[in-house]
């Protein structure tokens, strides 16, 4: 990331996808801790009211089971056994659904924020994380005050939730004195999932909040200056100046070789100035290819190697501008072009045995 610090420029810009990246990679997202809490409150909340009825016979088992091994009567190792196996079971059927349920939701909690993605690098030490100064520095950061004022606002929320749930509940708690020990917790237990259904609600809203300000806040600090673009478009795509230069070394390369070419070439066909392809024919060769073409000043040179060669040059308009435009260096004629290119090298051939015979 030392590519995108340091700079004193206003940042205007937003992020680039690489700069995104990167941010991922490190572990910089925009990830609410409270959503997932308050998912995982909900889940807790969830999975005890189906499985309420099922984790109260099993905690009658382990009540009865106490009483019935607790009347002075010694245990045996086989008694001892029963005991350790019903409390194990006991406690899984009891405690392993909000265990199980609280894993998942977490984990989904998490990836609808950021997408599924495995880093290590937030795990890597980093020895400046214990240094006290930059711990406090940290918490006296203007991000250390909004967490601050977070919590106070959730203390604040739940404070008064439970103060005006206890309010409208008042005549409810009068009569739990006149309920039978079973009839009380039942009623209890309606009136703590009321209370915590209501801080459930209030806690979406600090929730949801708290997410839009993780996102405003990361999409500002991933925030870019121009001259940071520029420096992560050259890092990446490389000096436009030293790829132009390239690009024209390689060019030049490409026509040298090309040039190499055209002595060897069986005919010319020119345009007859602005064009000029040099084909190559020999025995045993499918179809002639393109080994030569170039318009303009490579056109004159092409003639130019061609005459010093003594390769015979071809005036033919029509051919010349098919095969300029269509065919890549290297490459046979189509068969579309057979007859026209046959009958040139008809031409080239009686012309050379004229040559010969003279």
């Amino acid at each position: 990331m030392a590519l995108f610090e340091g700079s004193d420029e206003e940042r205007t810009e937003s992020a680039t996808a690489y700069r995104r990246e990167e941010f991922r990679k490190q572990g910089t997202v925009a990830l609410s801790r409270e959503v997932i809490s308050v998912i995982i409150l909900s889940t807790v909340m969830g999975v005890l009211y189906f499985s309420l009825k099922g984790s109260f016979v099993e905690f009658t088992k382990l009540i009865e089971m106490f009483f019935r091994f607790g009347k002075g009567s010694e245990l045996s190792k086989q008694d001892i056994l029963v005991m350790k196996n019903q409390i194990g079971t006991s406690y899984f059927l009891m405690v392993g659904p909000v265990f199980v349920g609280v894993v998942i939701t977490a984990f989904l909690a998490c990836a609808a924020q950021v997408g599924f993605y495995v880093t290590w690098e937030p795990l890597t030490p980093k020895w400046e994380r214990l240094n006290p100064i930059n711990g406090l520095q940290r918490l006296l950061s203007s991000k250390g005050a909004i967490e601050a004022l977070k919590s106070l606002l959730k203390m604040g929320l739940i404070g008064w939730l439970v103060w005006k749930f206890g309010v409208s509940q008042v005549n409810t708690l009068g009569i739990l004195f006149g309920k039978l020990p079973g009839e009380e917790l039942i009623l209890i237990l309606q009136l703590l999932g009321k209370l915590l259904l209501s801080i459930v609600v209030g806690y979406c809203v600090i929730a949801a909040a708290d997410y839009g300000f993780q996102k405003y806040s990361l999409e500002k600090q991933m925030r870019m200056t121009r001259r940071e673009i520029k420096e992560e478009f050259k890092l990446r795509e490389g000096d436009p100046l030293i790829k132009s230069r390239i690009r024209g070394i390689q060019k030049r390369i490409a026509s040298r070789r090309m040039m190499d070419e055209v002595p060897k070439a069986t005919v010319v066909v020119t345009n007859p100035t602005h064009l000029a392809v040099a084909l190559l024919y020999e025995e045993g060769m499918d179809a002639p290819k393109v080994v030569a073409k170039g318009a303009g000043f490579i056109a004159d040179k092409i003639r130019e190697l061609a005459k010093e060669n003594s390769v015979p040059i071809v005036e033919n308009k029509p051919l010349a501008r098919t095969m300029f435009k269509n065919i890549k260096l290297g490459h046979p004629i189509p068969k579309e072009l057979y007859k026209a290119v046959a009958e040139v090298l008809a031409y080239v051939f009686k012309l050379k045995g004229l040559r010969r015979a003279i």
